[in-house]
């Protein structure tokens, strides 16, 4: 990956619209000290770090990393489709080419929402984290 003068701004960009919001916190220099060896371990930005630990504290699922990323990307993929089927069957539904029934719409809808957000989460375990930078110049 070529490293140009708004490779940073052009990153800092794309971390922009992935997370949204920016939270400062002070750390001591102990922990801040702490945080960027495990950062330096794993070739991830000192952000990245600290967005994993808070995840994992608000009982949000953790990365996925190594030998799990490709199963929770598959189980993403197969709630894709599912999601594909529900919409599907609503629509078939409100189009009039199989009888309406409200109930059953209503459930559809309702899980259907469920394995959205469901696939939402598997998604952000397995998001590519920002790699660390080269030293800059």
């Amino acid at each position: 990956m070529k490293m140009g003068p708004n490779n940073s701004q052009t990153e800092s960009q794309n971390a922009s619209r992935r997370y949204g919001e920016v939270l400062h916190v002070r750390f001591s220099s102990s922990e801040l000290e702490r945080l960027r060896a495990i950062a330096d371990g794993e070739s991830v930005t000192v952000s990245e770090v600290v967005r994993r630990l808070v995840r994992t504290e608000a009982g949000f699922l953790p990365a996925a990393t190594g030998e799990l990323r490709p199963s929770i990307e598959e189980a993403a993929d197969q709630l894709r489709r599912v999601g594909v089927n529900f919409n599907q069957a609503v629509r078939a539904m409100n189009e009039g080419r199989v009888p309406y029934d409200e109930d059953l719409e209503r459930a559809l809808i309702a899980v259907g929402e469920l394995v959205r957000r469901f696939r939402e989460e598997l998604k952000a375990m397995i998001a590519r984290p920002r790699k660390r930078s080269e030293v800059k110049a």
